[in-house]
């Protein structure tokens, strides 16, 4: 347990930068949102010098490229980073990240060539989980398939709106059986360097598929945005993927669903979801948003779990909720404002007992917690500084753990000087240290 008076002190490595006129218009517009933490004083983190690790093209300056990092351990103590290179679009869904490894912690860095076989891929977004047996599970992204290849029913179940765009919505039952394709992992056995592809049998009541406009195309749902080991040593798949029918009615807001399997992931079973339910007195678009998307889940040291919500969608900055467990994920507390903006919400327990979060939109922030339960956390540190909205960088990260007080954080910097002196997107990674001083 640790004492109240240990704080974890967060101070950048690197000279700051003087904010942008962008940022500074940007900090005019934020909105106002009521804020349900504690939040404690002195809170610094050392962020050691930044590395690009990839430098997109002069010609890449658009949304979607050079984004979306994930960090991995290899077997052979090597760190591999992958990223995005495509479209934001389901068009891309399945499509090889661009990779590349570092053998020294992230102080040096070698490009791969794209590996472009097989179905479907890992991706670059969503991480692999050990299992207690030794197992290694890395979620599949299958390829959409288009919806003239398939016989639809004459009207969709439901409807709803998502970043403009009018998503059909179709009961599993009533497609063709290759619909029900989906839930699709390599598992990399204990001892084994080769990945076996698997199909996990998930029984979710209310099953769905979904048409994204304007591609027409049906996308496949994969077993997990976020897998972890609870304290029970169950496997819980958390995805804000797999809005259903519940009650005989298509959910209206997006949930956080929690899929768990007691059987190292051969076989989920609906365990339990978070349902949106929104702070109207902290966000006056609350009623209009999508629901619950991103999130961030992470077993604290007490053993309680804490996700972090994304609501920012089409209309706008939204707040970033926070919601607790305390049975291994089944219930949920009501969620209330964690902070005032947030996507992509990552967290990570170090073994020192300090918990890392980052999050942001606009620009990108890291904070800390000594808390075991993460009630209370120090103040947002600046990994970039805000500056237009969507413009600054994509605000999603990756955290690796190093040591007991160090991880190594992947981020998006859409504004990094090319040799030339022109501003580039690039992929980078920074050490993140924690210190710990008693007061």
């Amino acid at each position: 347990m640790f004492r109240k008076s240990r704080r974890v002190f967060l101070s950048l490595g690197v000279i700051g930068a003087a904010l942008t006129t962008d940022a500074k218009e940007a900090m005019k517009t934020t909105p106002t949102f009521r804020i349900e933490q504690r939040t404690t004083e002195a809170t610094q983190v050392t962020l050691g010098e930044p590395v690009t690790v990839a430098l997109a093209p002069p010609e890449v300056r658009g949304w979607g490229p050079y984004q979306f990092p994930l960090l991995v351990r290899l077997p052979d103590g090597r760190i591999q980073l992958n990223y995005h290179v495509e479209a934001d679009s389901t068009t891309a869904y399945g499509l090889p990240p661009a990779c590349a490894v570092s053998p020294d912690d992230g102080r040096t860095w070698e490009l791969l060539p794209r590996d472009t076989s097989g179905k479907g891929s890992t991706g670059s977004w969503y991480a692999p989980c050990l299992l207690p047996n030794g197992d290694r599970l890395f979620p599949v992204t299958l390829r959409p398939r288009p919806v003239a290849e398939i016989k639809l029913p004459a009207k969709p179940f439901a409807e709803y709106i998502n970043y403009h765009m009018n998503c059909k919505v179709y009961r599993l039952e009533d497609l063709p059986p290759e619909c029900a394709d989906g839930y699709v992992f390599r598992r990399q056995v204990a001892g084994s360097g080769e990945l076996r592809e698997e199909r996990a049998h998930v029984r979710l009541p209310g099953e769905v598929r979904v048409v994204d406009p304007p591609e027409g195309l049906m996308w496949f749902p994969w077993l997990s945005t976020q897998f972890l080991v609870a304290p029970d040593g169950s496997l819980l798949a958390a995805s804000f993927c797999l809005r259903r029918i519940a009650d005989g009615r298509f959910q209206e807001k997006c949930p956080v669903v929690i899929l768990r399997s007691t059987d190292n992931g051969r076989s989920f079973d609906f365990w339990g979801e978070i349902p949106y339910q929104p702070a109207p007195a902290a966000d006056p678009k609350a009623a209009d948003r999508f629901g619950f998307s991103e999130h961030g889940m992470n077993f604290m040291p007490d053993g309680s779990a804490l996700c972090l919500l994304r609501t920012d969608d089409g209309h706008g900055q939204g707040p970033l909720y926070q919601s607790r467990s305390t049975d291994n994920g089944r219930t949920w507390s009501k969620p209330v404002v964690f902070d005032d903006l947030g996507v992509w919400p990552q967290m990570l327990t170090l073994k020192n007992g300090v918990t890392l979060a980052a999050y942001g939109r606009p620009g990108l922030y890291v904070r800390a917690s000594v808390d075991p339960s993460g009630r209370e956390w120090g103040k947002r540190v600046v990994l970039v500084p805000p500056g237009k909205y969507m413009s600054d960088t994509c605000s999603y990260t990756s955290f690796l753990p190093l040591s007991d007080d160090t991880a190594l954080i992947a981020y998006s910097d859409f504004n990094v000087a090319a040799p030339d002196g022109t501003p580039r997107k690039a992929i980078r990674v920074r050490h993140v240290k924690t210190v710990l001083r008693k007061c």
